[in-house]
């Protein structure tokens, strides 16, 4: 859904960056990586900042006066918020920052401004949506529609 979003509105603004997977690539390359990867997309010429301040304040710095759209996929940690996305003086009036979590306290103790919780599928369209990935049709392969649904329970 975010990225949908994300490619629907991202010619509004002056500068946009989909980070996607932060929780993993912090647990392989840390929040350094992260903010070298969010400078390269905001053209700093500096990204080679060597530590998580100097990393801050050059992100904070370039993008304070420019209408920008970032969204920050899969967060899991609130460090992470405050080392990619500050607070809302790090950007100009405007500017959306999107955070998808599983961990809605992160968005609270970050004191995000609105929040949207996305709906499970009723049972009907979770199937239909498994079988459509796993089979490339609506409906189970014959034989498995109980495995289907069992995995559709599953996953809820």
């Amino acid at each position: 859904i975010a990225r949908a979003i994300y490619e629907a509105i991202e010619d509004q603004f002056q500068i946009s960056c989909f980070l996607a997977n932060i929780r993993e690539t912090c647990e392989t390359n840390g929040i350094l990586q992260l903010q070298k990867i969010l400078g390269e997309h905001i053209h700093v010429s500096r990204c080679t900042f060597s530590n998580l301040y100097d990393g801050m304040r050059i992100i904070r710095n370039s993008l304070c006066n420019k209408k920008v759209l970032i969204v920050l996929d899969d967060v899991n940690d609130v460090s992470q918020l405050e080392n990619l996305a500050g607070n809302q003086d790090w950007f100009g009036p405007g500017s959306r920052v999107m955070i998808t979590t599983r961990d809605m306290h992160l968005l609270k103790t970050h004191e995000v401004c609105d929040t949207y919780e996305v709906e499970c599928l009723d049972k009907t369209e979770a199937l239909r949506f498994f079988c459509s990935k796993a089979f490339k049709r609506d409906v189970p392969e014959e034989g498995y529609l109980e495995m289907s649904h069992e995995v559709v329970k599953y996953t809820g």
